[in-house]
């Protein structure tokens, strides 16, 4: 099975968390127009108004939205396990500190593979950019 299939499946299983993801269709039809505008014959130039004007912001932006997403959930569960004291009881309360210290495990796992997952999306994206 191919990348792309595996990731989508994996980002389909995260569709209750909302997380933000790698566009991988949108950006390998902005690399085909880019292969098209070029000639045939001739790799794409090292200024192609298409890769530096569409494909490198639209993959900074995502890259962008997954990075703040990584970070913020980050924080969120480092400050859940460093919580003591009273502040530990308030968040109980509030009912954002799990009282299962495994569903805690479970989440950072989960946030791990999420950055790894996306890592290698973006790792392949630029790969196929390099055969552009």
């Amino acid at each position: 099975m191919k990348f792309c299939k595996k990731y989508q499946e994996y980002m389909q299983g995260q569709e209750q968390k909302k997380l933000p993801e790698v566009g991988f269709k949108k950006l390998k039809k902005i690399l085909k127009k880019c292969r098209r505008d070029s000639s045939q014959s001739q790799p794409c130039p090292d200024h192609c108004s298409v890769c530096d004007g569409t494909f490198f912001p639209s993959l900074l932006s995502e890259m962008s939205e997954i990075v703040g997403c990584f970070n913020q959930r980050a924080q969120k569960l480092l400050e859940l396990h460093l919580a003591s004291g009273f502040r530990k009881y308030i968040l109980w309360f509030k009912g954002k500190y799990h009282k299962n210290h495994t569903a805690l495990i479970q989440e950072g796992e989960d946030l791990v593979t999420y950055a790894l997952i996306n890592a290698t999306a973006i790792r392949k994206i630029l790969k196929k950019y390099d055969k552009v």
